[in-house]
């Protein structure tokens, strides 16, 4: 399996979905690497274009935004992997 987009609008809807999807991927015993784990991205990029806040860039945008964009992580929701 390679990427998996969990889109919320809030925070609290993000960490219900999350620990959904982990409760089903645990049940088919499925793990994911926690260094992989990119959680609460604003922007992702998907077939070189990156999608996000409603609009969508080309791969040279998505390099100078990332440059000013940092993923979060939430350790509280890694402890399932």
């Amino acid at each position: 399996m390679d990427n998996f987009v969990i889109p919320a609008k809030t925070m609290k809807e993000l960490e219900e979905r999350i620990v959904q999807f982990l409760k089903i991927a645990e049940k088919h015993n499925l793990y994911f690497k926690r260094s992989k784990c990119n959680l609460n991205m604003k922007e992702i990029p998907i077939l070189g274009v990156v999608v996000g806040k409603g609009q969508d860039k080309s791969g040279q945008e998505m390099e100078d935004s990332n440059k000013n964009q940092e993923s979060r992580k939430l350790p509280e929701i890694c402890k399932f992997l």
